[in-house]
């Protein structure tokens, strides 16, 4: 089955815009970054991506995948 991706229009907090302007990183960047950790993205250099999506190492998706199971997503519209 071929990947399809999904384009949404997401307004930013001022806060998460501030954070990443004092660390010199786009907004762009930390989404993507915590999308693929969390997704488990894995941008091979035998196989690289054109869509800017790559995890940022094995931990990071370990803590990615953490957060969101501590956060209770995967049982929020489970009976």
């Amino acid at each position: 089955m071929p990947r399809t991706s999904k384009r949404i229009t997401l307004d930013l907090p001022p806060e998460f815009i501030e954070l990443c302007k004092q660390d010199g990183i786009e907004p762009i960047v930390v989404l993507r970054g915590f999308i693929a950790d969390l997704a488990e993205i894995i941008n091979w250099a035998s196989s690289p991506r054109t869509d800017g999506y790559s995890s940022n190492g094995s931990d990071e998706r370990r803590m990615a995948m953490e957060y969101y199971e501590r956060v209770g997503y995967p049982w929020f519209n489970k009976p």
